[in-house]
């Protein structure tokens, strides 16, 4: 019985004492500056993305978005980061693959600071999804 309970004690020892190792610990920041600027096409919004691969939901505070659908031309400027209700029901409607322009687009970084980022243009619609 003693020696079943020293076995015991000294496996325990062992246990904790590897428990207290940080060696194989991983550590990440949890918000850096603002890396990229994507579109959401599940909730029609713009959002930034960190180096670090975090989502930045707040990042994008205004941009414009120009598209055709149907061959007519479709222009909106948002303030935040969702298209409108309007603009979201055009997109729905859309049977083939077009094209969102994204332009305009002012983006606040961690610092607070609100800068210009490039312009980009992402493709959408049924024939997009089906080439993937």
């Amino acid at each position: 019985m003693k020696k079943l309970l020293s076995i015991f004690l000294i496996t325990i020892t062992f246990s904790v004492s590897a428990q207290e190792d940080n060696r194989g610990t991983i550590k990440v920041q949890k918000k850096g500056n603002v890396f990229a600027v994507m579109f959401d096409n599940v909730n029609n919004r713009l959002v930034g993305k960190d180096e670090y691969g975090n989502i930045l939901d707040s990042a994008v505070v205004s941009f414009n978005v120009m598209t055709t659908v149907q061959g007519i031309a479709y222009e909106e400027s948002v303030v935040g980061t969702t298209l409108s209700r309007k603009m979201q029901n055009q997109i729905t409607r859309v049977d083939r693959g077009t094209t969102l322009f994204f332009t305009d687009i002012k983006v606040k970084e961690k610092s607070g600071k609100v800068i210009d980022w490039p312009k980009f243009n992402t493709k959408i619609g049924f024939s997009f999804e089906k080439e993937e």
